[in-house]
């Protein structure tokens, strides 16, 4: 058995679970039993069938959590727990790894975790001191290929690159806090009156009613899509916040356009566009205009900048990384 602790709401979004979940997914399908723990219910839709553990508590406060976890783990006695938080603690850490083998979604690299496993597959991971873990025993998993991905993504295809752009794809994250998807249907579909654009609508959005209000003759809402990997192909452009779904897109080989929506998202999004692997259209946090900005970033994206984007997205993805973490967590398993 192997404990996946990790939340989902309306202020971090989905993306925690969602990773988490493509990896538990790649687990199960090596024969391991899967169960979530998560603070609360909020993102009890997102689990896709895993059984679930509520702690009851603040998923801000994860030490608070620590002696139901702890008393959690002595009963099921999992072999290892995967954790996916912004929130934890040195001691929360130490504290559960005298207990049971331990793994980390770690982004930020905010400080030094006592874990058999840290694992940033985000593009900025090689760009980070992680010196310090030299000689300790944690295992580092430190490149884009582990990023995990849902199994959808794993039939690599080239990405059709026509001549005409008629299809864009919008995704602004499971909340959308910003509200990006109200600025780009005002500012920007009124400048594209010949192109659909396919907006990605997250279960977490508190506005859905009201988005659905918003729509045109060129906006098509997807509302919980269940196949994001057939809209992705089928778009000639995405523009996405800076969070996981620029993998999803990697994969896919969908030319793209990326803008900052939180902290943790700055280094990839400066990242990607450094290399001229996407677009960086900047902080909607700290600029009023960015839909124009994007709207103007896409008036360029001429097929020859999106065929040569897309061959750069699916050399750095190829959607198998959540079976590669799987393999490396059965291997900790094993360990005595």
């Amino acid at each position: 058995m192997i404990f996946v602790r990790a939340d989902a709401n309306e202020h971090i979004g989905a993306g925690h679970v969602m990773r988490c979940k493509s990896v538990a997914e790649a687990l199960a399908e090596r024969g391991e039993e899967i169960i979530f723990v998560t603070a609360d219910h909020r993102g009890d839709s997102l689990l896709g069938g895993f059984p679930s553990l509520c702690l009851d508590s603040d998923f801000r406060n994860m030490n608070q959590e620590l002696p139901k976890l702890e008393e959690l783990i002595r009963i099921n006695k999992p072999s290892l727990i995967l954790i996916d938080s912004y929130s934890v603690t040195e001691e929360y850490f130490t504290e559960l790894h005298r207990l049971v083998h331990t793994a980390y979604m770690d982004d930020l690299n905010a400080g030094f975790w006592n874990v058999d496993c840290l694992i940033n597959y985000n593009i900025v991971a090689t760009l980070y001191d992680y010196s310090r873990y030299e000689g300790t025993g944690t295992q580092l998993i430190l490149e884009p290929l582990y990023a995990p991905l849902r199994n959808e993504f794993r039939a690599f295809q080239p990405h059709v690159i026509r001549d005409k752009v008629s299809d864009i794809l919008i995704s602004a994250g499971g909340a959308d806090p910003a509200m990006m998807t109200e600025k780009i249907i005002r500012t920007v579909c009124p400048a594209f009156c010949d192109t659909r654009f396919h907006f990605v609508i997250g279960s977490l959005n508190p506005r859905i009613e009201s988005i659905k209000k918003l729509s045109g003759r060129n906006i098509i809402l997807h509302i919980n899509e269940r196949n994001m990997s057939n809209l992705m192909r089928e778009c000639d452009i995405a523009v996405s916040a800076a969070g996981s779904t620029l993998y999803e897109l990697c994969a896919c080989g969908t030319p793209a356009v990326t803008y900052v929506l939180a902290d943790n998202q700055i280094g990839a999004a400066e990242e990607f566009g450094r290399l001229g692997i996407m677009i960086n259209a900047g902080d909607c946090r700290n600029n009023d205009d960015i839909s124009s900005v994007i709207a103007e970033v896409l008036r360029g994206m001429n097929k020859a900048v999106r065929a040569e984007m897309s061959r750069k997205m699916q050399r750095l993805v190829d959607g198998k990384g959540a079976g590669r973490i799987a393999d490396v967590i059965i291997s900790l398993c094993s360990r005595a």
